[in-house]
Formats: structure tokens, sequence, C-alpha cells
């Protein structure tokens, strides 16, 4: 316990009941991984100390009517070659807060501190009196190596309403479905959507390491999910990759999930250059393959229609990473479509 200015502060570890942690790997707690250890090994050393360390997707939720919330937290930037530019300080190691009601989520501020490699802090953010719920939104390319949560003394403490869609989506992907380039992370278009659509979620983007490998693809084909969101296409190394993996990753998912809607989708600088552009053609012709196939269930993104002409300049940092406004646009159209198929 600490002295606040005027009121006894009780700190909680986030992995206490009545706290619930999503989009995280439950059998690594304490740590705050995406995906078991051993998996992240298997597939290369940048992911098992860097990328599986980024808490991507992480969202901490539970009702009180304290005024004011803290957290106090330890965080580390691990690598350095995650875009450092067109991240920012929120994005490596803020958190972003929302108060959730029946229909709505109102954004209620952020938890932002220096931009330094690794550091400890507390920090507060006035919520007003009553009772709340409340998502806290992990750093999307930053470590997390412990939460606690702050709540003055006194004030009740209970489970958020789950999710209204409690089996999360899985989205794979590049560094553009981890988040990069963003200003915080509740504007990641895969929290968008959850918040529209009030579902779980579980962010696996992986910064120029989404290559579709088989230790990975046989764990996403092993988790509990709602649907999956392919969006592999960038990290791929050239084009017959892309050929010899995509499909299989389709395949593979599908063995183990037969009845889950599966969406392919394609990247969104489709103007990068004449070699990239011919991975939408892969994509293209491993739906048409699935369906062809007699897969009703799956289902193809093209991701040309997500910004019209020169807003691709406009929506993205430097012609490849969206920004808010380009997520914000992607949440949209994969959204709608996710919603159509899942009757969200």
């Amino acid at each position: 316990m600490e002295e606040g200015f005027k009121m006894a502060i009780v700190y909680y570890s986030i992995f206490e009941e009545p706290f619930e942690i999503y989009g995280l790997d439950e059998d690594s707690y304490p740590q705050l991984l995406r995906m078991p250890h051993e998996v992240a090994k298997a597939l290369n050393q940048h992911i098992e100390i860097v990328l599986n360390r980024c808490t991507s997707g992480g969202r901490v939720r539970f009702k009180t009517n304290s005024p004011k919330i803290y957290i106090k937290v330890k965080t580390k930037v691990y690598g350095t070659d995650i875009h450092p530019i067109g991240n920012t300080t929120m994005n490596r190691h803020g958190f972003d807060m929302y108060l959730d009601k029946p229909n709505s989520h109102e954004f209620f501020g952020t938890f932002t501190f220096g931009f330094n490699d690794r550091y400890e802090y507390v920090a507060v953010r006035e919520v007003g009196g009553g009772e709340k719920e409340l998502t806290i939104n992990m750093p999307l390319v930053g470590a997390v190596e412990s939460l606690e949560i702050g709540l003055e003394e006194g004030s009740t403490l209970s489970r958020h309403t789950p999710y209204k869609h409690q089996k999360p989506i899985v989205y794979y992907g590049s560094s553009i479905t981890q988040g990069e380039c963003v200003s915080r992370p509740g504007k990641l278009y895969s929290h968008v959507i959850s918040r529209k659509y009030d579902t779980n979620f579980k962010c696996l983007g992986l910064s120029g390491s989404c290559k579709a490998e088989m230790p990975i693809t046989e764990y996403m084909a092993g988790l509990d999910m709602s649907a999956f969101v392919c969006d592999y296409d960038h990290n791929s190394p050239t084009v017959e990759y892309l050929k010899e993996t995509h499909y299989r990753l389709y395949e593979t998912i599908r063995a183990k999930n037969p009845d889950v809607p599966y969406f392919m989708i394609t990247r969104p600088d489709y103007h990068y250059s004449h070699e990239e552009n011919l991975k939408r053609c892969v994509i293209m012709e491993s739906y048409i393959r699935a369906y062809t196939g007699g897969d009703r269930n799956v289902y193809f993104i093209d991701g040309t229609a997500f910004f019209n002409g020169m807003e691709l300049r406009e929506c993205t940092f430097e012609g490849c990473h969206p920004t808010d406004e380009g997520h914000k646009k992607m949440a949209d159209y994969i959204g709608d479509v996710i919603a159509k198929v899942l009757n969200l």
C-alpha cells in the first residue's frame, strides 16, 4: 500500500481475481507473452527474444468505483530494429484506457512516459465516481515485464462484463497487424473491431517475421477461435515462398478448424513494387483453390479497397504502415466483412 496525496492506494497484481487478461498466452504467466516460449524459440531468435514479448493485443479488464486509476509498471523494448521513427512513445511503452458501456466504448486517456529503453513508473488517470467497467490496453511494440493496478482504498473491485463474443478472433500478420506506426494501442485495427462488435481477439502480428513457418502454423491451428484472419503477405521473402506457404497455412488451420470462418487479406500498399503486387495474385489463387474445393466458409478481402487513390499516402506513415486513419479504414472494411459472416 502507498500513500497518495489524500488517499491511500491499494495495488493489485493483474494476475489476481477479479482482473482478467486477454490476448496473451495464459500458460506463460507471470511472463506476458503472446505465444508459448517453445513455439517462439522454434521460429527464430528475433521472435523469441523480441516480438513474443511485445504485448500487442494484450488487455486487462475490470470494474471499480475508484475515482482514480493508477498503474505501476515495468516495461522494456527488446531490440532496436522495430521502426523506431514511426513508433511513438505510446506505442512502445504507453497504455490507453477505455470506459466500456453496453453500446459504446469511450476513450478515457493514456498512461504515458518518457522515451527510454526501460523504465519503472507509476501513473494515474482520473475517471470520476460511480461504478465503471474499464479496459486497459497494453503497448504494441514494447514488452511489459510487470503490471499492477492501483485503486483508492475502500473502492469496489469486481469482474468486467464478459465480451458478447468471448471466443477470440485470431489475427495473424506482419508489422501492420502488430500495429507499428499507430499513435497508441487502441488505434490498432483489431482493437477497433473488438470495441465496435464487442469481440474478444488475439493479435499475432509479427513485425518482419510473419512467414507461416510450421511451428506457428500448428500452434495457431490448435487455438480455440471464432475466426481466423490471415493477413499474411508482406513478410514472405519471395512470391515463390508465398506460393509454398500461404495455402499450406490455410490447409493446416482448416484441418483442425473445419467450421471456423477463414479470411484471406492482401496488402494495402499494393503499389510497393510489381513483385510485391504479384503476392496479391497468390492470395487470390489460394482463395479460389479453397472455394472451388468446396469450402464455403473462406473469404477474400482485397487490400486494394482499404485506401482509395491518393488516400494511400494520407493513410500510411511512409507508404506502407497505416496510421491511425489507415487502421480505422481497415477496421471499417475488415470489420464489416467479419460482422456479416459471424452475425455480430
